[in-house]
């Protein structure tokens, strides 16, 4: 995920340099700070308005995951399910440690320490969708959150064409002042079009997928831990897994 990631921001850039460089412009030409400041600086205003410090930390931590941390890759969630079954089986459910079984994982964590603390499995059930469901609620908010920015940065690129236009009439007789009214025009829009369409709602989407990926895996866990609860096998749950890694193939 987290390569994907960088590589449609690199193509993106990359896409908008070469067209300008194929129709013989200069970049130079399309940097104009108080358009930037316009498209950036009003967005930002605007989704601080808008939403909460909660859902800012829950955008950042979305983030983090797309760029840094990445989502646990799916042999790796396998081995350590395979691991709690096969550990269960041979010493009993009280002997699962969930510091060493799961330690990654807060998720995988909680479902093994209720398993090990013998819960009953109709509760452990309800438990880890209530926090599957508060966890997937907080990606839901990050991803408003870029579509927000995706609706407000056009909106702000079109004030700085309108504020870039009123200067231009101000003084028609004045060649540079309209020149410089008509690049504040012009560079807001493309500045605030282009955030949305390369960065914000882009990234509202990779969020959803982020979420709708993590949902899966934590469905994958809970399937497994009741297993375990009721005390399946490992070769159960071998082909349990398979039936998940086979239906998101």
């Amino acid at each position: 995920m987290r390569l994907t990631t960088y590589i449609g921001l690199i193509m993106g850039v990359a896409v908008v340099v070469v067209a300008v460089y194929a129709k013989g412009g200069d970049v130079r030409l399309f940097t104009n700070a108080v358009g930037l400041l316009i498209s950036v600086g009003g967005t930002t205003a605007a989704t601080t308005l808008s939403s909460s410090r909660e859902t800012a930390g829950q955008a950042f931590d979305a983030l983090k995951r797309l760029f840094w941390t990445g989502i646990q890759p799916r042999k790796e969630i396998a081995d350590a399910l395979l691991a709690i079954a096969r550990q269960a089986k041979a010493g009993g459910l009280a002997s699962l440690d969930a510091d060493k079984l799961a330690h990654s994982d807060p998720y995988l964590h909680m479902g093994v320490q209720l398993v090990a603390d013998g819960v009953e499995s109709e509760r452990i059930e309800e438990l880890m969708r209530l926090s599957s469901d508060t966890l997937s609620e907080k990606r839901s908010s990050a991803e408003r959150m870029f579509r927000l920015m995706g609706t407000y940065s056009p909106m702000f690129g079109l004030v700085g064409t309108l504020i870039g236009l009123i200067s231009m009439l101000k003084d028609l007789t004045d060649p540079r002042a309209i020149g410089q009214g008509m690049s504040v025009a012009l560079m807001a829009t493309f500045y605030g079009v282009l955030l949305a369409g390369l960065i914000f709602l882009p990234m509202a989407g990779k969020i959803r997928t982020l979420d709708l990926d993590e949902r899966m895996q934590r469905d994958q866990m809970l399937t497994v831990l009741l297993a375990v609860r009721l005390g399946r096998s490992p070769e159960y749950v071998r082909e349990t897994l398979q039936a998940f890694h086979k239906g998101t193939a």
